[in-house]
This record gives structure tokens, C-alpha cells and sequence, in this order.
């Protein structure tokens, strides 16, 4: 076909297509075409957004979802041949308490249908603590498949878990495991929800500092062996004898050191606002505080290895009894996420406690 000829051609197959889309009947279709593409969209991301937010993860092995109902439970355990639920929320202890109410509704579930429920801890709103980590690896390796992720919305921690899911047992590559904690279910890297993106950007940021490339294995290592949740690792000592008793009328003042067992720079400042510094609390009981404190405000440098004395200060204590003291590391940042405090025991990390009698 000569070129007069392919031109020709071209030119009547684009008369046509005009002619075509211009008739009353194609204009009709695409009035109905248009609004059913965007109706299905916004049905997804209802779906996605408010309502279960399903998912496979691994066809035939591990799913994911929102906190489903006791129906829900039976319907995915019979579509999937569910044998085991992994909930991302945590356990619940009061079975009074309303906002508790889907736990002990799910755990009854689960026991009906004969499957293993499993609880993990994690927050959509901090980086999550190793000892949590650690344990949903292990559980995991041992647990009997298929598996069904779920937390609240399906979206943040069990974005969290499907990636370390792609990322320990298939041969993704790190880009393609982590489109599993993005905007198509329901998670966003912006706000609180972007700890989670920071724990995956710690890993990224370990292997190119070790010029390394992901691979199941390393990244069981780091997840089980290296990771730490910024700052948030420390060994608490009291310098000073406790005193006991202590009268009444008479405030006391406790020296405690603080030693950097993390692998970052730790910076006290003036101000409890956007600075590590020790939190303290005196109590009776565990509802009522007679006194809380805050040592650390100023400024001061912690490299790791390196410790920092700390004076807790407690005014008197006019009612006699035994008290618990209890005082403990913050991280005003947010741990790497200037959005709110964390204490350093959410993350694993341990408080130190005395016991004050009062006379």
C-alpha cells in the first residue's frame, strides 16, 4: 500500500469514527456509560473507606479486611476455609466496657466455628513496638493457614501486616509489597497514619546504609534483630536510696540515670513539647494521682551508649500510706512523627518503679 493510499484509508476510518460519535445513539451511551463508571468507583471507595474493605493478600493463604461482624466471620470463614483471624487491635479485658463490645463478640465467633484467634497490638498512629513485631512474625510462621488480617478500618495496620506479609513470604520487590499500605485500601501517608510508612522508610533507609537489597530473609532479620522504633530504647537506674518512710510534711527528691540504648541522638530542651524528658507520676491507686512531674527540660545531648542524670522531685505527700512511684521516658516528637507524645513503654521500652511509705 502505497503512502497516497495508507492516508486515504486513514482519512475514511477518522470520517467514520466522527460520524459514529456524533449519531444520537452513541451520545445516549455514553450519558449512561459516564455516570456507571463513576457510580462504580464511588462504590468502591465506600467499600474501601466505611464499609469491609476486603482484600486477598496471598490467593488462598492470607486475606485482609476491616473489623468484621460475627456474619462476616462465618462468611469469609466459609467462602476462604479460614482457619485462623489475626487481630491487629489488641485484647480486651472488660466485658463491660461498650467500646469492647466487638471483641468478646468476635472471640465467641471464632470458638463457635472452631478457629484460632490470634492478638497483636498495634497503632495506627506511632511506630509499632518490636516485642509486637516480633510476635506477629512468630505468629505468622506457626499459624494454621488460610489467614485473615484485620484491625479497625483494614487500612493502616493491616496495610502494616499484608506488607510484612508480601515482604517475608513471596519474592516481591520492596516497591511492590508496600503498594499494599496505600490509597487503594484506604491508607494515606499523611497525619498519625504516616508512622507506618516511617517503620517501611527505616527499613529502606537500613539496606541502603548497608548496601544491601531486600530480600524474605534480611528483612526477617532486621524486623526481629535490628529494627528499633526511633529513640525509644532505654535502661532506667535509681542513684539515690528511696526513702522510706518519709513523713508526711516532708517532700524528697530521687536522682535516676538514663542510658541511651537506641541507635539515635537523644535531645532534652526546655519545654515538654517537642523533646525527650522524663515523666513521673506518685499514686495511691491506680485511678488517682497525688502528684505528677517532669524532669529533663532542659537543654542536653545523649548520644547511644552515652546516660543523663534526671531529678525527680515530689512535693509532701499529706496523706499517710504506700504510694507507687513510677517514671518513665517521652518522646514529645511523636518518635520520628511530629504529630503527638509517645511514652517510651509504648513502644516495649520498660518505666522504673518505687514504692513510697508515707507516715
Amino acid at each position: 500500500m502505497t503512502a497516497f493510499h495508507r492516508l486515504s484509508v486513514w482519512f475514511r476510518i477518522s470520517t467514520l469514527s466522527r460520524r459514529l460519535l456524533s449519531l444520537p445513539a452513541w451520545r445516549s451511551l455514553k450519558l449512561l456509560v459516564i455516570p456507571g463508571i463513576c457510580l462504580l468507583v464511588v462504590g468502591e471507595v465506600i467499600r474501601v473507606l466505611a464499609l469491609s474493605n476486603r482484600h486477598c493478600v496471598i490467593p488462598g493463604r492470607v486475606y485482609r479486611c476491616a473489623q468484621p461482624t460475627p456474619a462476616d466471620l462465618r462468611e469469609l470463614a466459609e467462602a476462604y476455609g479460614l482457619r485462623t483471624v489475626i487481630n491487629l487491635r489488641g485484647l480486651a479485658r472488660d466485658e463491660n466496657d461498650p467500646a469492647s463490645g466487638w471483641y468478646f463478640a468476635e472471640a465467641q465467633t471464632l470458638h463457635d466455628l472452631g478457629l484460632s484467634q490470634e492478638d497483636i497490638t498495634l497503632s495506627a498512629n506511632r511506630l509499632p513496638p518490636p516485642g509486637e513485631l516480633r510476635r506477629l512474625v512468630e505468629v505468622l510462621d506457626k499459624s494454621e493457614y488460610p489467614v485473615l488480617l484485620h484491625c479497625k478500618r483494614g487500612a493502616d495496620r493491616t496495610g502494616l501486616a499484608s506488607v510484612l506479609v508480601r515482604l517475608l513470604y513471596t519474592d516481591d520487590s520492596f516497591a511492590e509489597a508496600r503498594r499494599q499500605l496505600s490509597p487503594r485500601y484506604g491508607h494515606f501517608r499523611f497525619g498519625r497514619t504516616a508512622a507506618i510508612d516511617h517503620f517501611f522508610d527505616r527499613y529502606e533507609a537500613w539496606l541502603a546504609r548497608e548496601g544491601l537489597e531486600h530480600q524474605p530473609q534480611r528483612f526477617r532479620h532486621w524486623v526481629t534483630q535490628v529494627y528499633s522504633p526511633g529513640p525509644a530504647r532505654s535502661e532506667l537506674q535509681w542513684l539515690d536510696p528511696v526513702p522510706n518512710p518519709v513523713p508526711a510534711d516532708r517532700g524528697f527528691r530521687l536522682r535516676l540515670r538514663a542510658w541511651n540504648r537506641s541507635e539515635e541522638v537523644w535531645q532534652f530542651q526546655p519545654g515538654d513539647q517537642a523533646a525527650i524528658h522524663l515523666a513521673y507520676i506518685v499514686a495511691s491507686d491506680p485511678r488517682t494521682a497525688a502528684y505528677r512531674g517532669k524532669a529533663g527540660l532542659f537543654r542536653a545531648t545523649v548520644p547511644p551508649g552515652e546516660s543523663i542524670d534526671l531529678m525527680v522531685a515530689v512535693p509532701p505527700l499529706k496523706t499517710p500510706g504506700t504510694y507507687a512511684l513510677v517514671a518513665e521516658l517521652i518522646d514529645a516528637r511523636g518518635s520520628g512523627v511530629p504529630v503527638r507524645a509517645n511514652s517510651f513503654v509504648q513502644f516495649g521500652d520498660a518505666a522504673i518503679l518505687a514504692e513510697i511509705r508515707v507516715k
